[in-house]
């Protein structure tokens, strides 16, 4: 296993719970072009952002069509997502591109149905690892249930049971 923050098929995740994996392709942008996607569209009479409608299509239809094992599922543990980007060339800043992309894939997972919510006590936490692969850019994902808290820290400390 090349990279051991991504479960391979033949691991069981920790806790018990069940893991999807998935890939998503046609995404190869970041955080500045989703900001500068906002606009005013006066026949709408609101503002609308194409960039973040785009990323959210990518990712709703990665979801519907090529991971079968999330169609009709109502996830209702919480869940740890694990990212790995493998860019076609080092052009953004890697958290420019992770965030802007955990946006869009957390907003698509509620409006597939998948999540109710995507707030702090559904979603626990990301990880996220770059590559560059410029002959097939892609966002490889590992979403797991788990049925506990993930370790927390504030500065060097451990912090326990949430205190």
């Amino acid at each position: 296993m090349a990279n051991n923050l991504i479960p391979d098929n033949s691991m069981k995740p920790s806790g018990g719970g069940r893991f999807y994996r998935l890939t998503v392709r046609g995404f190869n942008g970041g955080l500045n072009e989703l900001l500068n996607g906002v606009y005013y569209d006066p026949k709408k009479r609101r503002i609308v952002n194409r960039t973040k409608a785009t990323y959210e299509r990518i990712c709703i239809e990665t979801i519907r069509f090529e991971c079968p094992e999330l169609r009709r599922v109502l996830i209702k543990t919480p869940i740890v997502i694990h990212y790995k980007f493998y860019m076609k060339d080092k052009r953004h800043d890697r958290m420019n591109v992770g965030s802007a992309f955990d946006k869009a894939f957390c907003d698509a997972l509620q409006k597939t149905g998948n999540l109710l919510n995507d707030g702090w006590n559904e979603i626990l936490g990301c990880t996220f690892d770059y590559a560059v692969d410029a002959e097939n850019p892609r966002v490889e994902i590992v979403i797991i249930e788990t049925d506990h808290e993930p370790v927390m820290w504030r500065g060097w400390e451990r912090i326990e049971n949430g205190e």
